[in-house]
């Protein structure tokens, strides 16, 4: 059993067999690498200590031969952008309310939403950090529902029983 100290920030593993070397010359966002080899000398696993917070992360190859952090979901997400199942349950109670209604209730919060979730990708883009994606959304689609029932809809009503003659 040997204890190891990684980094600055007093990271300390411990191993019953084994041993962890530092990669020389290749780093993950700055942070240095260190793989844990098996008795047997095979590289077990590759880790990073991330410099700000002291955080262990585990690197893990994709088959491109990339590495990717297992917590990348916690830290910075890379680039990917992740709807959960909440998130399409809430949009399609709206819309499946407002389709009960009328087709034009039903275009309105279709489109609103749609422009809630782009509000929320600038907004992503702005502050660089996870945002929730419902509440723009939902707040337009509930506000448009309302405006489109009690003042869009009696309109277009009121338009298709005049008639227009050109």
């Amino acid at each position: 059993s040997s204890v190891h100290q990684l980094s600055s920030h007093n990271v300390q593993i411990q191993l019953k067999t084994g041993n962890i070397r530092k990669v020389p010359g290749k780093t993950r966002r700055g942070n240095a690498l260190y793989q844990i080899i098996s008795a047997s000398g095979q590289v077990r696993r590759t880790l990073q200590v991330d410099k700000r917070n002291g955080k262990v992360y585990e690197v893990v190859e994709n088959a491109d031969g990339d590495g990717y952090d297992s917590d990348d979901e916690e830290e910075e997400g890379g680039n990917s952008i992740r709807l959960g199942l909440g998130d399409f349950i809430f949009y399609s109670v709206l819309v499946a309310k407002a389709a009960i209604y009328s087709f034009t209730t039903f275009a309105a919060c279709m489109l609103v939403i749609l422009a809630g979730l782009g509000g929320t990708l600038v907004l992503l883009s702005v502050y660089h950090s996870a945002l929730p994606a419902l509440p723009i959304s939902i707040f337009l689609g509930v506000l448009f529902y309302g405006l489109t029932r009690l003042a869009i809809e009696p309109w277009v009503e009121n338009v298709m029983q005049t008639p227009l003659y050109v």
